[in-house]
């Protein structure tokens, strides 16, 4: 008795609340007296069957080898003690091995640390697999687009999904008016797309920006906040081009030397987008400055087939898996803005939604909307119920006579074999 986990008061209280348990009270004179030979069909003992031989009392106390016995009525204390510092499953579940058990215990705690608020507010949701995006059919059709800074200076970059080829202007604000007059220079070079994918910067979700795509005729697709893989053609090429303009002497020069080297598919940024390669610093025979188009066709396979291979490689990496859908209503919560909201509906982009938060409406990824998992009122008490056997003062329930009925008409095989279920694994 001295070398069990808890007080002497603790102990003289499970001794009233055991002997007050009709169900405890009934294991413990079976314990006493002997177990019969076969199940007798008894609702009540059905969950402590499986453990007889390791059931003993103990000076008024019920034990399972070592471990102390809880009764219905004590059980939802030591189940909050057991996830105190909120611990995952794997480490309640190590707690309860050292002191306590009853039937159901394992099930209750995977329960009691899936619903856990607190806990909830700090889990993290995996990757879901990645989404490729489809090569486009032609160059300059598709366009991302991004700000980034430089030595104290703002620049915006952007690039063309199919030839990656870069344009970088130099921007004085940050303003939508200047961010829209570098765009439409770069458009009377290279032609309008009729894709341009941006962040949700202000530069890009004002009115203003709205105005000028609808004036130009291309379609203004914005990636979900705080979600970088939405837009991640132009982060690739942000990262790539500060980089490179980072260890240039002469920018230009860089940049020249980006655009005229080949590409893992054989061709240069500038083969795929004008047709020609490009004169550089490095001496080049005349003839191949001739304009020679790309297969373009073979160009579209190589590159789907290499994003179709990033992709898996991508999912087997970060072990991706899909995330259940949320459905309008459903209480989410927001990692970055620290508060919880509520889901209006789905964004048209894959894998976005628009969440009610506390200072309005959001547009998150699923990957950053952590669902908030709400116990039904008479969950705890009917699953407590069910696991237990009876609850004191209550009849059994239904299902736990059905499968007691179940047991004494032992199901047969076509030869006449009895079928025994296997006994499952609980804590």
């Amino acid at each position: 008795m001295e070398n069990l986990p808890a007080s002497t008061f603790y102990l003289d209280h499970l001794k009233q609340e055991l002997q007050q348990d009709s169900v405890c009270a009934r294991v413990m004179q079976l314990c006493e007296q002997g177990w019969p030979t076969h199940y007798n069909g008894e609702p009540a003992i059905r969950p402590y069957w499986a453990e007889r031989a390791s059931l003993s009392v103990h000076d008024g106390l019920l034990l399972k080898g070592d471990r102390l016995v809880i009764p219905f009525s004590l059980r939802n204390g030591v189940l909050t003690t057991l996830h105190k510092g909120h611990q995952g499953v794997v480490k309640c579940r190590k707690r309860a091995r050292q002191s306590v058990w009853w039937p159901g215990l394992s099930q209750q705690i995977n329960e009691l640390v899936l619903y856990c608020r607190i806990c909830s507010k700090e889990r993290y949701n995996p990757a879901e697999p990645l989404l490729p995006t489809q090569y486009p059919g032609r160059p300059w059709q598709k366009l991302g687009a991004d700000l980034f800074m430089l030595g104290a200076k703002t620049y915006l970059l952007v690039v063309d999904y199919a030839s990656r080829f870069v344009e970088i202007a130099l921007l004085s604000t940050t303003k939508s008016a200047n961010v829209i007059h570098h765009l439409k220079s770069i458009f009377a070079r290279h032609g309008i797309p009729e894709q341009l994918v941006t962040d949700n910067g202000p530069q890009f979700s004002g009115a203003v920006f709205a105005e000028f795509a609808q004036s130009y005729g291309f379609h203004h697709i914005t990636s979900s906040p705080k979600h970088l893989q939405s837009n991640g053609e132009a982060e690739r090429a942000v990262k790539t081009k500060k980089e490179l303009l980072k260890k240039a002497a002469d920018p230009y020069l860089a940049l020249l030397a980006y655009r005229a080297t080949p590409l893992q598919n054989g061709y240069s940024p500038a083969q795929l987008l004008m047709g020609r390669r490009l004169r550089t610093t490095v001496p080049t025979f005349p003839a191949l400055l001739q304009p020679a188009l790309p297969d373009m066709e073979a160009v579209s396979q190589k590159e789907n087939k290499k994003r179709m291979k990033d992709a898996q490689m991508f999912n087997q990496r970060h072990r991706a898996r899909n995330l259940h859908q949320l459905v309008p209503g459903q209480e989410v919560w927001i990692p970055d803005l620290g508060s919880s909201g509520a889901v209006v509906s789905r964004h048209t982009t894959p894998h976005s939604y628009m969440v009610e938060g506390p200072h309005g409406t959001v547009r998150r990824n699923r990957r950053h909307l952590v669902a908030m998992k709400t116990l039904p009122e008479q969950s705890q008490s009917d699953t407590e119920q069910r696991v237990s056997g009876c609850a004191p003062e209550q009849q059994p329930p239904e299902s736990l006579i059905q499968n007691s009925s179940e047991l004494t008409s032992t199901p047969r095989t076509r030869s006449g074999r009895a079928v025994i279920k296997p006994t499952r694994l609980d804590l």
